[in-house]
């Protein structure tokens, strides 16, 4: 299944990559954002069936803050893409946070599991 995903991702060389491994794997990138709070007006614009969110991100919100929100009013499922997967562990409002933890680096096949796994939640 071909999903249109949204990449939340504040280093550009990793919404790049990012946005390429998912290209390669038959899904559509419908947009990129930096911030929390712009990811938010994007999703509920653009309408994604998945959203690839890093935890740390520009601006006053979080990552997982941003995600809660952007799935109650979208309902897209979401895939943490991070280098601190051991918040998820420590911090119990974290570990709350809906989605699926991919930790970086990872790989393509990786990437491509994680995305499978997510979307199959949706359905």
């Amino acid at each position: 299944m071909k999903a249109r995903i949204l990449i939340v991702e504040d280093e550009q060389i990793i919404a790049a990559d990012l946005r390429n491994k998912l290209h390669r794997i038959g899904h559509e990138v419908v947009g990129t954002a930096i911030a929390g709070e712009e990811a938010i007006v994007m999703a509920e614009q653009l309408r994604p069936d998945l959203v690839l969110m890093d935890v740390q991100l520009e601006g006053e919100m979080s990552g997982t803050e941003s995600a809660r929100k952007i799935q109650q009013r979208t309902g897209a499922q979401v895939v943490f893409v991070t280098a601190f997967a051991g918040v998820f562990i420590r911090d119990p409002v974290t570990m709350a946070a809906p989605g699926i933890c991919l930790s970086k680096p990872f790989s393509g096949l990786q990437l491509q599991t994680a995305v499978e796994a997510a979307l199959a939640l949706k359905t």
